[in-house]
């Protein structure tokens, strides 16, 4: 897209569903900042209740048509990864169904890489929680003791990681572009008029997310994209997963949207067929930087959000404040419709709640950019970890995550 190209309105982020937020454990021990979990089964082996992988692959095949039955196409390409945890014993399952080249026909393969979007966030989230563990900043710091921002004595770090800053979305705003920098699209929410004074209500808005990224570079002295990789990629073993730069490292994908009228939301709502465009490229990809620009895999993912909320990357007290919904996100998601079997409850510091039916409660973060979509949660009373990805920009990525969380389980092997 042209730098004067105005922004995708379902780039809202289905990372909250439009109008609000739309794993194997350690192979390395950091010393101090990640405990050891339980070692995996890799996919093909045998663990207790291990999800099939032809039965994950049944899901996904099916889910490639009904998940977006109403805009008259086919997702190009679907993968999953499923931990299961029983007895101490990991059995992890990932399976893939489509194409990894729309509107070719290279078959999807587990090794292929999605841009995953905002659950780039819990990453942020979790080195900014690491940093308020060592006492190298506090979570009641007012953010303008590192970076500047109009108000930045009433904003805390706490408001930017619960989305209850005030700070409206970037792209909303007239001016955005697909093409702007993190700091441009900070920039452009400083000149913008506050929704609501801070920590008064729940607003998502990526501009949080960019603010903690700058933050932690000014406490660490090092870079984001540095800093999560030295702890957090390199000690789990998150071989896949990399910030992209404008580069691909490794087999990345091609994206998908159906083609509409950006111009007006309307338009592109369904149902009707809409033409498969494939998104080859993006600089919005690498311009969400800390919100949003991460390339993974499910299995990686599935391998970080078990990690993440069993305690093994923070400590307790910090996991309990990204995984606690706030009663501002509460209230903002009351009135949302259920996605499928999901229902997305609020938001804490980092992690949404969901509830999926007969599973229970999960804990996560879904991502939408340009042809991709992803999910991942991590079940703790189902003893379960879920991540998708697909390519194709408009499919419901909580409903994606609650059918096959659902289908996974409703069958033993």
């Amino acid at each position: 897209m042209s730098a004067n190209t105005p922004l995708h309105p379902t780039r809202r982020l289905r990372s909250i569903r439009r109008t609000a937020l739309a794993a194997t454990a350690a192979l390395c021990c950091l010393v101090g900042t990640l405990g050891c979990g339980d070692e995996a089964t890799p996919s093909g082996q045998s663990a207790p209740n291990t999800v099939p992988a032809a039965q994950l692959t049944a899901t996904l095949d099916g889910l490639r048509t009904t998940l977006v039955a109403p805009w008259g196409v086919t997702v190009p390409g679907i993968a999953a990864t499923v931990t299961t945890n029983e007895d101490d014993q990991v059995g992890e399952t990932t399976a893939v169904s489509g194409v990894a080249d729309p509107p070719g026909t290279t078959p999807l393969t587990d090794r292929d890489r999605f841009h995953v979007g905002s659950v780039t966030k819990t990453f942020t989230a979790a080195l900014i929680m690491q940093l308020d563990q060592d006492g190298e900043l506090s979570l009641d710091d007012s953010i303008s003791n590192w970076v500047d921002f109009p108000d930045g004595d009433a904003i805390t770090v706490e408001m930017l990681l619960g989305h209850t800053s005030g700070i409206p979305e970037f792209f909303e705003l007239p001016g955005a572009t697909d093409d702007m920098t993190a700091q441009e699209a900070i920039d452009l929410a400083a000149g913008a008029e506050p929704l609501s004074e801070p920590g008064a209500a729940f607003s998502y808005a990526n501009p949080n997310y960019l603010l903690l990224g700058f933050i932690a570079e000014a406490v660490t002295g090092s870079t984001w994209a540095q800093e999560v990789q030295t702890r957090f990629f390199e000690p789990l073993g998150l071989t896949d997963t990399y910030v992209w730069t404008g580069e691909a490292q490794g087999p990345t994908i091609t994206g998908a949207r159906s083609e509409c009228d950006y111009e007006g939301e309307a338009s592109c709502d369904p149902p009707r067929p809409l033409p498969l465009v494939p998104v080859v490229d993006s600089t919005f990809w690498a311009n969400v930087w800390a919100a949003g620009a991460l390339v993974s895999t499910p299995a990686d993912l599935a391998r970080w959000m078990r990690a993440l909320v069993m305690g093994e990357v923070v400590d307790r007290d910090h996991v309990d404040l990204m995984t606690t919904p706030s009663p501002e996100s509460i209230q903002s998601f009351a009135e949302l419709p259920p996605a499928g079997p999901l229902r997305l409850v609020g938001m804490g510091h980092g992690l949404a709640t969901y509830e999926i039916d007969g599973l229970g409660t999960g804990f996560g973060h879904n991502g939408q950019v340009p042809g991709f979509v992803s999910n991942v949660a991590h079940l703790p009373d189902a003893s379960l970890t879920v991540a998708v990805a697909a390519n194709f920009e408009q499919a419901d990525n909580l409903e994606l995550l609650g059918q096959v969380a659902v289908a996974a389980t409703s069958a033993g092997p």
